[in-house]
């Protein structure tokens, strides 16, 4: 037992312990959280496992999660800069979310592989940070991109999967691409001449989308009565009694009431609600802070990175974990409108979490990297100067 134990430590040696150590907190923070609201969904009824049905698809999720961060921390992220393999993964991804484009789009984000759903946008996200880090970094050392570059960085990687993510429709995931797209343009050095129109397009094209959109002009209506008014919408409303009820201290674990069919979606995109009510604020807390760790190690890794390629990937794998924290939180808080995108590592859900385990297994790689790099460049300088 001891000699199992110790294989699994040696596994993350010489791993940056913060990040690890903040994702450990947050995925044992969200199996608890997940397993009491879970208990009374729909699915559980359904299955024979009945209430620990969800917590243990979450548990084994995060099972897979963690093999594909191990693989991707021993890996040379600098295979992902190979075009054939960049571009290959890329167009792969690109057509299973195509495929969700079928029946009806506005339910159906999901496709069945081997009889497991997946959501492809998940992973095309995370190949999309490698494929703009390939054409903005590349083999160029630290020149910034030129426009032939730029071009197919947009073109071909942002342009395709920002269309499918309208036809879906999947609003949230919008928002991440265009934060990502942003940071790696930012990171890349792109010239401001070029930089801001860039900025300016996609934040036309959002305040006319709010204008025209149905679907998203009643949410932007929907927080903004809520901010003004308190005219909260019914799930945003049971979000704030749940959080308001917790209190300091909570009710306790697994002794939330939202669970009860009150909070739609209470062990997925609300999973923070549930949490502020059974683990109150002593538990919401922990968690910011984790997510504040993460991005300060995930950006701090990035501007280690030994070259643009591996600093473009960590920033933007950064960032999208990044978004998702801000976006969740500030919707279960009313402080942001809903936009239906989870809790990195304390939400139930299959594809994205196994997505943010494995970028989170890319930074590692970054990291390895550059601290190989950084112990070769002290004993050169030691032999040199013999």
């Amino acid at each position: 037992m001891k000699r199992r134990v110790r294989a699994y430590v040696a596994a993350f040696e010489g791993a940056d312990p913060y990040l690890v150590g903040a994702v450990g907190v947050l995925l044992f923070i969200g199996s608890f959280v997940v397993w009491g609201a879970g208990s009374y969904s729909r699915l559980a009824s359904t299955s024979p496992l009945g209430q620990h049905y969800v917590v243990a698809k979450h548990l084994f999720m995060i099972g897979v999660g963690t093999v594909a961060l191990l693989v991707l921390q021993q890996a040379d992220y600098r295979l992902l800069r190979r075009r054939w393999l960049n571009w290959g993964l890329l167009a792969v991804a690109y057509g299973l979310v195509a495929l969700t484009l079928r029946g009806d789009r506005e339910i159906n984000r999901w496709i069945t592989v081997f009889g497991f759903s997946v959501q492809p946008v998940e992973v095309a996200k995370l190949l999309l940070v490698a494929f703009l880090a390939e054409r903005l970094g590349g083999q160029s050392g630290r020149r910034p991109p030129d426009v032939r570059r730029l071009a197919a960085a947009l073109g071909l990687g942002v342009l395709p999967l920002a269309v499918m993510l309208v036809l879906q429709p999947n609003y949230g995931n919008i928002l991440v691409l265009a934060g990502v797209t942003l940071v790696a343009l930012f990171v890349a050095e792109t010239p401001l001449r070029w930089l801001g129109p860039m900025v300016a397009v996609p934040a036309v094209g959002m305040a006319v989308a709010f204008r025209v959109v149905d679907k998203l002009h009643i949410r932007l209506q929907d927080w903004l009565d809520g901010l003004r008014h308190g005219d909260y919408t019914y799930q945003v409303t049971q979000s704030l009694i749940g959080l308001g009820a917790g209190g300091w201290r909570g009710l306790g674990v697994g002794q939330s009431h939202n669970k009860f069919a009150f909070l739609p979606e209470s062990h997925t995109d609300f999973a923070f609600s549930v949490l502020g009510e059974e683990w109150g604020l002593f538990g919401t807390l922990p968690v910011i802070l984790m997510l504040v760790i993460i991005a300060w190690r995930g950006y701090g890794i990035a501007a280690r990175a030994v070259e643009p390629f591996g600093r473009i990937l960590a920033a933007g794998v950064t960032t999208a974990l990044t978004i998702y924290g801000i976006a969740n939180i500030g919707m279960v808080t009313g402080l942001l409108p809903v936009i239906g995108v989870p809790l990195p590592f304390v939400s139930y859900g299959g594809t994205a979490m196994v997505a943010a385990l494995a970028s989170v297994g890319i930074l590692l790689s970054v990291d390895r990297v550059a601290k190989a790099h950084e112990l070769w460049k002290a004993r050169w300088d030691r032999g040199g100067a013999a």
